[in-house]
């Protein structure tokens, strides 16, 4: 695949990082959070300001910028992918808040860094000037370094006919707290903690409206005219989480090969690189990941074809990008339980890259977008003529 000059330099940004983000990696799954050297290291490189807005100081490149950074960043540290990926998207999603929330969050610092939470598990109640905003949120990856966190509930009107008006909620450090519940089996140091917020008025100028981002049509575009803001926001979100998985993969199978080139059979001696088992596996495994990246940047491909004048995601196109997404992380993960099966005892210690890779990408699996029985009897329905079954795509 042909590399443009501005990809073949973020993912060289994110290859320098790869050895001391290795050295990391266990202290990563220790703290349950990124490492402040992490943090540090990724603001410097830019790699948290890959699709934010030029006019804050961003590089505002296209999506396939953004998963081949994570990519790389996976094949030494899921947990770092992860944060990045997130970190890295909700830069672009703040390019569709109105431009006053922009500036708010970007007039204080350009590496000031947004958390967000999708689930619809607060309650807003509209108020003069605003909302009144309370409840509980999930999984906020990264929150630890975040200056803001995005939060959504509904609003209790429609934002289409049928539809019900959800909105996110920008929220500033002061507002919210963070409850530690992440003790986890996989993304451990991702710091996905719960965060709550008791009872806030969020002006008008910082809620965005989920349905209007989905359908690339975001007031942040008054702000931020350029092709990468006219793309669907849950596409988008899709790409981003599922970048780190191919790194993942990549990482494990590296830490696999080397491995098994070493490895003897305990009583013949026997080399197992020379088995045809171990052969086989091996390349099934490359096969799936290679496969799963091509999957990726051709999804990169199609949602960004939204990004055209006067162009709009069709519903199929939509259901096509969260399908492929969600199956290149299935492939991603067969490829590792596979080398995983074969890993021999030594695969089960803390130090192995090997169950990290393993845990990481069954967790990623069990997140909503990710899911494959809900995205494939989403991606089903929409084939055989049923309605989806979530407006929000």
């Amino acid at each position: 695949m042909a590399q443009s000059p501005d990809l073949e330099s973020v993912r060289q940004a994110a290859r320098a990082l790869l050895p001391g983000l290795r050295e990391r990696a266990e202290k990563t799954e220790g703290l349950r959070r990124l490492p402040e050297e992490t943090v540090s290291e990724l603001r410097e490189a830019g790699l948290f300001r890959l699709l934010q807005p030029a006019r804050h100081g961003g590089s505002e490149l296209g999506l396939e910028a953004l998963v081949a950074a994570s990519a790389e960043l996976g094949r030494a540290c899921g947990s770092t992918a992860w944060c990045h990926g997130v970190l890295g998207v909700h830069a672009f999603m703040l390019g569709l808040f109105p431009a006053a929330a922009q500036q708010e969050v970007y007039g204080a610092s350009p590496d000031a860094l947004i958390a967000a939470c999708f689930a619809p598990s607060g309650t807003a109640t509209p108020a003069p000037e605003g909302y009144r905003l309370r409840g509980r949120w999930s999984f906020a990856s990264g929150c630890d370094h975040a200056q803001w966190i995005a939060v959504s509930a509904p609003t209790g009107v429609e934002a289409l006919p049928g539809v019900p008006d959800l909105r996110s909620f920008l929220v500033p450090r002061s507002d919210f707290r963070i409850e530690d519940n992440w003790f986890v089996a996989g993304l451990r140091g991702t710091g996905s903690k719960d965060v709550a917020v008791d009872d806030v008025l969020v002006p008008a100028h910082r809620t965005l409206s989920l349905v209007d981002a989905a359908l690339g049509r975001a007031p942040g575009l008054a702000a931020n005219p350029a092709p990468l803001y006219r793309l669907p926001l849950f596409s988008v979100l899709g790409l981003a989480l599922a970048g780190p998985a191919v790194g993942i993969a990549r990482g494990a199978l590296e830490a696999w090969r080397e491995r098994t080139r070493e490895r003897q059979l305990a009583y013949t001696g026997a080399k197992l690189a020379a088995q045809a088992p171990a052969q086989i596996r091996l390349a099934e495994s490359a096969a799936e990941i290679d496969a799963a990246e091509m999957l990726l940047f051709d999804a990169c491909a199609r949602a960004s074809s939204a990004s055209e004048p006067e162009g709009e995601l069709a519903l199929a196109e939509r259901v096509r990008v969260r399908r492929d997404v969600a199956f290149a992380v299935r492939l991603c993960t067969r490829a590792v339980d596979r080398l995983f099966e074969a890993g021999g005892a030594h695969a089960l210690f803390d130090a192995s890259p090997l169950q990290r890779a393993f845990r990481d990408l069954h967790a990623m699996s069990a997140h909503a977008f990710l899911c494959w029985d809900t995205v494939a009897e989403l991606a089903g329905r929409v084939e055989l003529g049923f309605p989806p079954t979530t407006p929000v795509l």
